[in-house]
């Protein structure tokens, strides 16, 4: 059994929940288990096995069960309260390498260590006019695409932040952000030693300006300040700038996204760089049933880094293989084109292909490609099976193979 990881949860926030718990139990009467509780829990099961098997490594299996248990509370005058755990266990230890928590240094890497945390624990604060909106506490953050900053709910162990959140809505055209991050809670779960992969401390503060109903769609304008430090020092710390513009292609059913960023070491980092950040796709439904989307992302580089998002789902970008969390030292450039549609049975499937190169279009990663299926049982029970296959050049990355099948259950 691994201890439970409490590490610098904000004081704070556990006596202000407990408050709201214990005066809202008194105005409430009884704890009673029914639709119009005061108190309700919250279940979140996932049992999955996953492959993977990159050609300089052995292979590995990893059956593994997630479970997050939680109490929320009904809002009292806008307050409410959230506390969830948050445990993973596994099949055998020794069938898999848990990144660097445990595991044959030999096998092929699948993040999902063994592990047990307070996942989330927050209060939160909603205004009667429902413009205003604060959070404080151990949290679950994604921000737009979750680029930059995520919950890596891909992951057994999810990546939460304890933070403070603030978001005004004066309209319904105009959503104004602000976050404030003193610690990362990543993926690599309680018992995690090696250096880069512990949690990250430091002040970072997110802005975040939403201009809706425009007549191109949603313009987005960001700025974040990203001060990250850990046992490895502080070199993912950073400063990046950026706008973004979605909506629909004039009257027709297309839909597209252009992004442009910039981003420098910032704070304490022991970097010197400055790079750029684009992308851009358009998405056409083809038919009733089928959707086609072509794009591509750019990931500069300057001074031998390339553009960085620690704190970003990367899990989402540049191919299901995982083989590009990291930027490459010499950039990254990832056209792409998905399929989607729903096959009988009311199944959900997604296939993707993406080819690769440095950013200057002048050495070969490899290709990919990855097949995505789901499966809506009922309202709580869902499945997904999910496959990639990297083909990496024989001068820069080997091939690797990921394949996982899950079953989600949720109340």
């Amino acid at each position: 059994m691994t201890d439970m990881k409490l590490t610098k949860l904000p004081v704070f926030t556990c006596v202000f929940a407990l408050s709201v718990f214990t005066s809202g139990m008194a105005a409430a009467g009884p704890l009673i288990l029914r639709d119009d509780a005061f108190i309700t829990p919250t279940v979140d099961t996932r049992f999955r096995y996953e492959s993977g098997s990159l050609d300089t490594l052995d292979v590995s299996h990893n059956g593994s069960m997630r479970s997050r248990l939680g109490l929320m509370t009904k809002k009292v005058h806008g307050f409410q309260v959230f506390g969830e755990y948050e445990g993973t266990r596994v099949v055998d230890r020794q069938s898999y390498r848990a990144a660097s928590v445990h595991g044959p240094a030999t096998k092929t890497v699948i993040a999902d260590p063994e592990s047990n945390e307070i996942n989330q624990l927050w209060v939160s604060y909603e205004s009667v006019d429902k413009t205003v909106g604060i959070k404080a506490g151990r949290q679950a953050i994604n921000i737009d695409n979750q680029r930059y900053v995520g919950g890596v709910a891909w992951r057994q162990n999810m990546q939460t932040f304890d933070a403070a959140t603030l978001k005004w809505t004066p309209t319904s055209d105009l959503e104004v952000s602000y976050g404030y991050i003193s610690q990362v809670n990543r993926i690599f779960g309680s018992d995690v030693f090696f250096a880069p992969h512990t949690d990250f401390e430091g002040d970072t503060h997110l802005v975040n300006v939403k201009l809706k109903s425009l007549p191109l769609g949603t313009l987005t304008g960001y700025a974040y300040s990203m001060d990250l430090t850990n046992r490895a020092g502080s070199a993912t710390s950073n400063t990046s700038l950026g706008l973004s513009l979605a909506g629909d292609v004039f009257d027709t059913s297309a839909s597209y996204y252009l992004e442009y960023a910039h981003q420098t070491d910032a704070h304490n980092s022991p970097r010197n760089y400055a790079a750029n950040y684009g992308h851009g796709y358009l998405s056409y439904p083809i038919c009733e049933n089928l959707k086609l989307t072509g794009g591509l992302e750019y990931l500069g580089s300057d001074n031998n880094v390339g553009y960085q998002f620690p704190l970003g789902t990367n899990h989402k970008f540049n191919g299901f293989a995982d083989v590009f969390l990291a930027t490459p030292p010499v950039g990254l450039i990832n056209p792409y084109v998905s399929l989607a549609t729903t096959l009988p049975c009311d199944i959900g499937a997604a296939l993707f292909y993406h080819h690769f190169e440095n950013e200057d279009w002048d050495l070969e990663f490899g290709n990919e490609i990855d097949l995505v299926l789901t499966k809506k049982i009922n309202d709580r029970i869902s499945l997904l099976g999910k496959g990639a296959y990297y083909m990496g050049s024989v001068d820069t990355t080997p091939d690797l193979t990921r394949m996982s099948i899950e079953l989600n259950y949720k109340y």
